[in-house]
């Protein structure tokens, strides 16, 4: 039981640059029946200044979206200018698109994010694998009402 705890607490743990979510097994192995809204997801800063690349201001503007987790090296070490990186844990049920950064000199900066690789959420049950439109609940409930209407 320990070693559970310390593995599903050590992470992030990424597979191929992704996050990879553990979870302790739920009883009988019932996966459908979890509700989660936050998750781990890469998230890009296009053309932020580079004056909000310290570590501080970068963990104070993803802090607006969730858990900051860490930044990508390329950030880090400021090797790739286009973007700043990170990896947020962040709620599916608020995701925003854009956000308002007050710069040191007074003006506000309008940021563009870019979220990588966002999972398939679920907005009305709260489960991570399948959307509205794919949900098997809906379509029971669908189901349902069509039959009571036809009968």
């Amino acid at each position: 039981e320990e070693d559970k705890l310390v593995v599903i607490r050590g992470g992030p743990y990424l597979m191929y640059g992704i996050p990879l979510i553990l979870r302790p097994m739920t009883e009988y192995f019932d996966l459908s029946c979890e509700q989660m809204s936050r998750v781990p997801v890469w998230v890009q800063f296009p053309n932020l200044p580079l004056k909000c690349w310290s570590p501080a201001c970068l963990s104070k503007i993803a802090s607006v979206f969730g858990k900051p987790i860490q930044c990508d090296k390329l950030t880090s070490n400021l090797s790739r200018l286009s973007y700043a990186r990170m990896l947020i844990e962040i709620d599916l049920l608020d995701l925003q698109y854009t956000i308002d950064v007050f710069m040191p000199n007074g003006s506000t900066l309008h940021q563009n994010v870019v979220f990588e690789i966002l999972l398939k959420f679920h907005n009305h049950f709260h489960v991570l694998g399948h959307t509205r439109l794919l949900c098997p609940k809906v379509a029971a409930r669908t189901a349902l009402v069509q039959t009571k209407a036809d009968g």
